[in-house]
This record gives C-alpha cells, sequence and structure tokens, in this order.
C-alpha cells in the first residue's frame, strides 16, 4: 500500500512529502481483583502523510504543509481525495523555509527487548503474575488493572529518499490499589516499559501499596508555612521537564525557551547540586526508545547542560535551520545524574516528603510548580506522621539554586535519574 500512496502523490504538484507507517499489534487483558474480565487483541495498520508545499511572498521562502491520515481501508479515491485537499490546505500555512531531511533507504533496526522472543501471551501472563505477586496484604489489595503489550513497526519515508524502519516494543500496567481503614482508600498508578523487568514490576506494585496504607492512615493535613520539600519518583521526572523544554531548539526560536548557550542556567552561587542532563535515543526499558525521529532524522546523543551550564540545544532539523546549529533530532529520553545526598540524609533534618499528589505539575514555560498533596509524610526525628491535603507551589528559578539531587537513581519510563529531590523553604497551603 506505501507504493501505492507515493504513486499517489506524485500526481500532484507537491514540493515534498513524508509518509510514517505503523502498525500496532496488541494484546489486552482487564483484571477485576485477580480474576481475569475480559481480553482481547487487535491490529491497527495506518500511514500519516504531511504533505509539504513551497511558495515565495514577497521575496520570502516558504514551507507549508498539512498532515492527513490514511487506512488500509481507503480506497485510491478516497486516499486522492485526502492528499488532494492536504496539498490545497499547505498553501496557506507560512512556516519559514527548511529543507527536509535527506537518507537511503537502511536495514531495518529491532530494539532489543525480551518480548522480541517467543508468544506474546506467555509475557501477558508474566506480567500478571509479577503484578499480583506482591497482592498478598490482609487489609490492601490490587483492586482492578488493565495490561497492554504493544508490538510497533515503524517505517519513515520522504521524498528525499528517507526510507527507514525499526521495531520496538512498549507495555502499559493501570492498577487501582485499595485499603481499608476508617474509610477505604484508592489510588490509580501507572506504569511504562518496553522490557520484562520481574524486579521493577513487583517493587512498584509494594510501594503503591504502602502509600495506600499511609493514605488510609491520614488523617492531618499540613499546616501553612515554608517546608523542606521532598519529590520522589515521577514528580521529579515533572520537575526535569522545565530543563528537557527550555533546551528544545523549537521552544528557543519560538521563545518560550529562555536557555542560551553557555548560560549558568541554575545562577552564579548554587548551594545545591549542579545538573548534568544527557539526552539518548535508547534507554534501557524506555517505552519512546528510537533509532530516529519523527522526520527519519538519525539520532544522535547530546549532552545538553554539564555543571549547571547550558552546553548544547537538541531539536529537530527544521528548528535547528532555523538557529542555525546541528541539529541533534527529537530526543525523548534523558537521563539526570544522581545528586551529593542519600535520601537518608535529606530526610535527617524536618521535612515533608511527598508521596502523591492529586495532579503534580511542572509548567515548562514560566517554571511554575505545583499540586495539591493526596499522601504526604512529615518526618521530624524519628517521628513519622502520614498527612493528606493540602497543597505545594513554587517557582524552580527560585528554587534551583539549592536544590538537591538524591544519590540514589532509579529508571522510570524515559527518564534515569534521582529517586527524590530536596526543595528548601517551599511554601505549603494548609489549615
Amino acid at each position: 500500500m506505501l507504493n501505492n500512496i507515493i504513486s499517489i502523490l506524485k500526481e500532484f504538484d507537491i514540493s515534498g512529502y513524508k509518509i510514517i507507517e505503523k502498525k500496532v499489534i496488541s494484546e489486552e487483558m482487564f483484571f477485576i481483583k485477580k480474576q481475569l474480565d475480559m481480553n482481547r487483541n487487535k491490529e491497527v495498520h495506518k500511514f500519516n502523510i504531511v504533505v509539504y508545499v513551497d511558495f515565495e511572498e514577497n521575496g520570502e521562502k516558504f514551507k507549508g504543509d498539512s498532515s492527513i491520515e490514511v487506512y488500509t481501508t481507503m480506497s485510491d479515491e478516497e486516499i486522492r481525495k485526502a492528499i488532494n485537499d492536504a496539498s490545497y490546505a499547505a498553501k496557506f500555512v507560512k512556516n519559514k523555509y527548511y529543507p527536509l531531511v535527506s537518507g537511503i533507504k537502511e536495514e531495518t533496526i529491532t530494539i532489543p527487548s525480551k518480548f522480541n522472543e517467543e508468544n506474546p501471551i506467555k509475557w501477558m501472563i508474566k506480567l500478571k503474575d509479577s503484578l499480583y505477586k506482591n497482592d498478598n496484604k490482609e487489609d490492601g489489595s490490587i483492586n482492578s488493572s488493565e495490561i497492554f503489550l504493544n508490538k510497533v513497526f515503524t517505517r519513515i519515508v520522504n521524498s528525499e529518499g528517507v526510507d527507514v524502519s525499526y521495531i520496538s516494543n512498549s507495555s502499559e500496567i493501570e492498577f487501582i490499589t485499595n485499603w481499608k481503614g476508617e474509610e477505604e482508600v484508592e489510588l490509580y498508578n501507572l506504569l511504562s516499559f518496553s522490557d520484562y523487568n520481574e524486579a521493577y514490576i513487583e517493587n512498584k506494585v509494594e510501594e503503591a501499596l504502602k502509600v495506600s496504607e499511609y493514605k488510609a492512615k491520614a488523617k492531618e493535613e499540613p499546616s501553612t508555612g515554608g517546608y523542606n520539600v521532598i519529590l520522589k519518583g515521577e514528580n521529579v521526572k515533572e520537575m526535569m521537564t522545565y530543563y528537557y523544554t527550555q533546551a528544545n531548539a523549537k521552544s528557543v526560536y519560538n521563545k518560550i525557551g529562555k536557555f542560551k548557550i553557555g548560560d549558568k542556567i541554575q545562577g552564579e552561587n548554587v548551594k545545591g547540586d549542579l545538573l548534568n542532563i544527557t539526552l539518548t535515543k535508547e534507554l534501557e526499558n524506555s517505552p519512546v526508545s528510537s533509532p530516529y525521529d519523527e522526520d527519519g532524522f538519525k539520532l544522535l546523543n547530546v549532552k545538553i547542560i554539564e555543571d549547571g551550564k547550558l552546553i548544547n540545544y537538541y531539536g529537530d532539523v527544521r528548528n535547528s535551520y532555523y538557529l542555525n546549529v546541528s541539529p541533534t533530532g527529537t530526543l525523548k529520553n534523558y537521563i539526570v545524574e544522581g545528586g551529593s545526598k542519600s535520601i537518608e540524609e535529606m530526610n535527617s533534618e524536618p521535612c515533608i516528603i511527598v508521596e502523591a499528589f492529586s495532579d503534580f505539575q511542572m509548567n515548562s514555560l514560566t517554571g511554575d510548580f505545583g499540586g495539591e498533596i493526596r499522601l504526604a509524610l512529615y518526618v521530624e526525628g524519628d517521628r513519622i506522621t502520614p498527612m493528606t491535603g493540602g497543597s505545594i507551589s513554587g517557582n524552580i528559578k527560585n528554587v534551583q539554586g539549592e536544590m538537591y539531587l538524591s544519590s540514589e537513581v532509579e529508571a522510570n519510563g524515559n527518564f534515569f535519574g534521582p529517586r527524590a529531590m530536596l526543595l528548601k523553604n517551599i511554601s505549603v497551603a494548609g489549615r
């Protein structure tokens, strides 16, 4: 079908095209408690087509574009009409001119994963067994779960000779933990990964059940004031998205990213840990590892921040061309080096350890962050008090000068970095 689409594209007066072919084969299982409620499999095969039209106005060059989705069920006439509409729409899009990625046909790359081996049903059973292995608590359990396993074939072809492809795997497990107390507590959990790691799944379930237990015991709301706050896991990753976004060539070109090469992004007199961040095309167990970006550009690993100083931008061919910097492709995995303090050292002084938010967010444009506390532990010496309610807020630009990263590191989807971070004098709104 791909060759047929290319033949139809050549009928039109366009400057170029890009086709992303995706074929996803999925296995899905749904459980109530430990009982299988439903299982199904499906296959989705589609093509994303981008049509480019170059034109000039008042001596300035532009590259218009428009994208469409094409499915295997569509007839030639339906495809032809969709491409015709896209080629017309592209003439009204005034993107500054940039070159498309050029290349040649390459061999298909298979990203390493145990999921490439044997029947996917075998792995679904293993995932289920790992998920429920630690579901053995008297007052707490996994109430329901959904397990997804996807094998994805991706091929990228364009009018400049690019023809690259790769095979990847991704898995997601969604599960609800509950704990019986004076009131029953339910917490939502999500795991995303690309390889089978029994210990990773079992440990995440154990942590989730422990958080549910603490939540069932939490009655107090923290008092309003300034506290040392420790963030963990997914929330550390969310905080680091500020630096990831600000160093992106697209953000810089659109004047959203304010970082300049050579800037000491944490300020001059940093008391805490200096940041070291590297972006990489492949990261163990990441569901977004890829040898190429969506334009078919062969990805290059790059260190963007070294000892608190921005040393490189990263980005796709288009926005790198606009900034006159070397493209790296759009990298989606990032590694943040661990810091100087252990988690035990971090909570040696009175602090609030936030175990779960209702919704924690970092505004990667402004640096504002905050969220409503679902569960926190107030630690003062040997005394640990579970708390719930209230919220934290701040701006990373005000706290990054005295920000400590844990020496302990962990993998978390497309992020590998500190398990925890300590922020000083954070505003907590409570009772």
